[in-house]
């Protein structure tokens, strides 16, 4: 997933060359690329040249080994490929968004169609009415949302990936798990965002990523929505 968000985002192979290190372009062996492990043996930093290597690769390392476990726990096993899909697009999206506050097509509005065919067979628990409409209403309550700011504001508060971003997820978990993703996200956000403005130094201008939110709220409503579900129903 580290290999996958650098690589797209910045327009590179994903196949070759073999991995290396962002600062000195050295290939890496095998020992460096052991999940968690070679980052603690290495300290934090580059056998070669030394430069710290970023926390983002040991956290979105344990992020996909517990992501993907509890998806193998929580989800039956005939969603689980197209699921597996939706993590993982959601995890790359996750590292490329913290990393570099850009978001990759690659792994949204690209695979779009997968989770539209996927609903038409089966293999979503969602039909393929509310996959179409989960895209549609993503994207457009987004670009409402930021078409409001700018004329209240004049500034674009919402970037362009994360609508991209809001409609993929949509067209994999339907209408109902794209307001619930977005809500979750919206609230996760606002008191990161918060906490951040209060304790860690940053002004009213600074940028914080909005689409980890998103995908950790889709994350969190593929995995508990039955828990989700049964609350909304208890507050009727």
């Amino acid at each position: 997933m580290n290999v996958l968000a650098y690589r797209l985002i910045r327009g590179k192979s994903i196949i070759t060359p073999r991995s290396f290190c962002p600062s000195c372009g050295n290939q890496l062996e095998w020992y460096d690329l052991i999940p968690v492990i070679s980052w603690m043996l290495l300290r934090g930093r580059c056998r070669i040249c030394k430069v710290p290597i970023l926390v983002l690769y040991p956290f979105i390392e344990v992020l996909t080994a517990g992501v993907l476990a509890l998806l193998f726990v929580r989800v039956p096993a005939y969603y689980l490929p197209t699921y597996f899909i939706f993590f993982s697009a959601l995890i790359v999206t996750i590292r490329s968004d913290l990393e570099t506050m850009l978001i990759s097509r690659f792994v949204t509005m690209f695979l779009v169609p997968i989770g539209v065919f996927a609903s038409f067979i089966g293999l979503l628990p969602i039909s393929l009415i509310e996959s179409v409409l989960g895209f549609f209403l993503g994207y457009g309550f987004l670009w409402a949302m930021r078409a409001i700011a700018y004329q209240c504001t004049g500034k674009q508060g919402i970037g362009q990936g994360d609508l991209d971003l809001l409609a993929f997820i949509g067209s994999f978990i339907g209408p109902f798990g794209c307001w619930i993703t977005l809500l979750i996200g919206s609230i996760a956000g606002s008191l990161v965002g918060i906490v951040y403005l209060t304790i860690g130094g940053a002004s009213r201008e600074t940028r914080i990523p909005f689409g980890p939110f998103l995908a950790l709220g889709a994350v969190f409503f593929v995995l508990y929505n039955d828990y989700l579900r049964m609350l909304l129903f208890y507050f009727q």
